[in-house]
Order: structure tokens, then sequence, then C-alpha cells
């Protein structure tokens, strides 16, 4: 929805959004659900490295097959710590990277392309709560579009699970916002003016 104290740009159609804001919208719609689908399939930890047959290691286990066990855990775990665009194969954790570094390329470019591209008028079937309600929620979208995989990409970038609160608390605050959004979006009088 419109801010009424963004710039004004050019005027956008009175109907509606223009076609490149209405693309880079629903772009960035689909490149943040395949984004949260991907991450939260990943299986980086540790303990989903554990082959199977690892319960039974130990006691009554032969040698070699103790070996076997051990080098099926260390190439899971490789393979698990290794974001190698470059090296052959791709797997979720680097199709995770390159999503990640689309949706924060576009949680640059929307709000520019919205100081270019100008605003249309309010929608009519909106308070001026929910006017409000929806200037504030899209803000916290768009700097959450950027700070979600920022703080991701800091976390693999450096290993350093101190960033992960930051990380998981986007997660948050994105659904939160998510919510909140769609609380005032999602009614056929104003989503059509998206479509």
């Amino acid at each position: 929805m419109p801010d009424s104290t963004a710039p004004a740009g050019p005027a956008a159609p009175a109907r509606g959004y223009r076609g490149s804001q209405k693309l880079l919208h629903w772009f960035t719609v689909l490149a943040v659900a395949a984004q949260f689908t991907v991450g939260y399939n990943l299986d980086l930890d540790d303990e989903d490295c554990d082959p199977p047959g690892e319960d039974l290691s130990g006691g009554d286990t032969s040698d070699a097959f103790e070996d076997r066990l051990d080098r099926l855990e260390d190439q899971c775990e490789a393979r698990a710590d290794d974001y190698d665009l470059l090296g052959g194969g791709f797997d979720l954790a680097e199709l995770h990277l390159v999503l990640g570094l689309t949706v924060l390329a576009l949680g640059v470019v929307r709000p520019l392309w919205r100081r270019v591209a100008g605003l249309p008028p309010w929608s009519e079937h909106l308070s001026t709560g929910q006017r409000r309600l929806a200037t504030w929620t899209e803000r916290a979208l768009m700097l959450l579009l950027v700070v979600v995989p920022l703080s991701g990409l800091v976390l693999v970038g450096t290993g350093d699970d101190d960033w992960l609160p930051l990380h998981v608390g986007a997660h948050i605050a994105f659904f939160v916002a998510l919510a909140a959004h769609l609380s005032t979006n999602l009614r056929p009088a104003v989503l059509r003016r998206m479509l």
C-alpha cells in the first residue's frame, strides 16, 4: 500500500500498481516462500548426520562397521558445512544461499523502484488505521527483506553462531509483519490492485 510520506514520483495508475511493481512484488513473494521452504528443510545439524545404525555403535559392532559409520557421518557433515557454488553439484544449502542473495537484492531494489515508479492513491476500502498499519508493516517487511538474508549470510560467512539469535528473531519479526500486512491487504477489493 502507498505510504503517505513517500516522495512523489511519477503517478502510478489510479486503479492499482504499475506492472513493474506487481512483477517485483510477486517475484519477491515467490523468492521469500522458496527461501523459507528450503531453509526450513535444511538438515545442517550434526545430529541429523547420524547414519542409520549409529545407535548400534559401540558395544557389539565391528571396527569395520564403526569406520563405515564414521565415514558416512564425516561426509554428511562436510556437505552440511560446504557452501561451494563453483565446486560442482548444487544442494539445498547452496540453493538457500542463492535464494538469500536474491531476496537481499529484491530487498534493496524494491524501495528504490517505489521511489522511481511512485505509488497509486490509497484504496478507498482502507480506513485511516488500516492505512497506518499498512505503512508500518510495509516498512518493516522492506527492512526485513534485507535483515533476514544479510544476517544469514553473516552467519554462514563467519560461522559464528552469535548471529543466530538475530537471524531467528528477524524471521519471527518477518512473520509478525507479514500477518499484519495480510490482515489489511488480503481482501478482494484491496488485493485486486496488486493483481
